[in-house]
């Protein structure tokens, strides 16, 4: 996209409208008339310099004055904007170089105070943004020499994988994690296998127990992929999730939502599924190839995420942190 001739106020709305695409779904759900709200304030904050309360009521569009809620409801809607901005800050800063931004803009609330109606404003965050940023140009900060590391970009996947969909609640917090690990360990790998055995070994010539042991051994082959990849979100956090359907370097992560610091066992997740990629610095700057890095288990026998470039995937391994969505140069050892 050409940048030369948008203002700093049209690069800013176009940042954080990427932001609201990628937390859409939090936010929103399936109510479009939410998200058409969340966009005109968007619209209203980049273009002006704040969003009163009345004004907010305004930003609802799709509804006619009478059938409008609670100005205190709109207020909320914005908060959860801005906290969900602030909690997935390090998955939006690769957004920042590619809207040519240096800065993150934050969006802060200001009570009313003597007569003046409470309202929004767009402001600039107090750290130094330029370090994630990167040059306009989409390098890293620094040396142009310097290789070593990356910065990666997620895209979310609107339709995950149906086994992810189910374990979404069982996720939110340890207990009902720890009892949905159990039981899909001894249903998949211990109550199916002794069943299908029985089966095949006591009446091998009934034809109602073939049926029926044709049916659970497909049921076992069809659930043993999906528990591993679960037990590996309770354990490890995150996993590849491999589907003909999804793009390739889809991964799963589980995210925490919320921390009791008096009682760790009570902090909460949820399950995010994401396309992740980068680009390597040395192939992009040597042929100008974009999102050439894509994740991967390390090896066979490992169960470590990697990216690798596709263009030269020996020498050009980077590490994956998933929630800092940055990676380091691997050294490569071929013995």
């Amino acid at each position: 996209m050409d940048f030369a001739g948008k203002s700093t106020n049209e690069k800013q709305d176009l940042f954080l409208k990427d932001c609201f695409d990628i937390l859409e779904d939090k936010l929103c759900g399936n109510d479009k008339k939410k998200g058409d709200f969340y966009l005109n304030c968007i619209s209203h904050l980049t273009r002006h310099d704040s969003l009163t309360t009345t004004q907010i009521r305004e930003c609802d569009k799709s509804t006619d004055e009478d059938g409008k809620k609670a100005d205190k409801t709109y207020r909320q809607w914005l908060h959860n904007f801005i906290d969900e901005i602030n909690s997935n800050r390090n998955r939006l800063q690769n957004k920042l170089s590619e809207n040519n931004l240096m800065r993150f803009p934050k969006i802060e609330y200001v009570q009313g105070v003597k007569g003046r109606e409470a309202h929004f404003f767009l402001s600039y965050a107090s750290d130094i943004a330029e370090d994630f940023a990167g040059d306009a140009d989409g390098s890293t900060s620094g040396d142009d020499s310097d290789y070593s590391t990356i910065r990666y970009k997620t895209e979310k996947i609107r339709r995950p994988p149906w086994y992810l969909r189910v374990a979404v609640s069982p996720f939110k917090t340890r207990k009902t994690r720890s009892i949905f690990a159990l039981s899909a360990l001894v249903g998949v790998f211990l109550i199916l296998p002794l069943a299908i055995g029985y089966i095949y070994l006591l009446h091998p010539n009934n034809l109602v127990l073939v049926a029926l042991f044709v049916l659970l051994l497909s049921a076992n082959l069809m659930l043993a992929s999906p528990t591993i990849k679960i037990l590996r979100l309770i354990t490890r956090k995150i996993t590849i999730v491999d589907s003909i359907r999804l793009p390739l370097s889809s991964v799963c992560i589980s995210e925490i939502t919320r921390v009791v610091a008096s009682d760790p066992s009570k902090t909460e997740r949820r399950l995010s599924v994401v396309t992740v990629s980068a680009n390597c610095p040395i192939c992009n700057a040597k042929y100008g190839l974009d999102s050439s890095v894509l994740l991967e288990h390390q090896g066979l026998a490992h169960s470590r995420i990697i990216g690798v470039c596709y263009n030269n995937p020996m020498m050009h391994r980077y590490t994956f942190d998933k929630d800092l969505m940055t990676g380091e140069r691997l050294r490569v050892n071929f013995q």
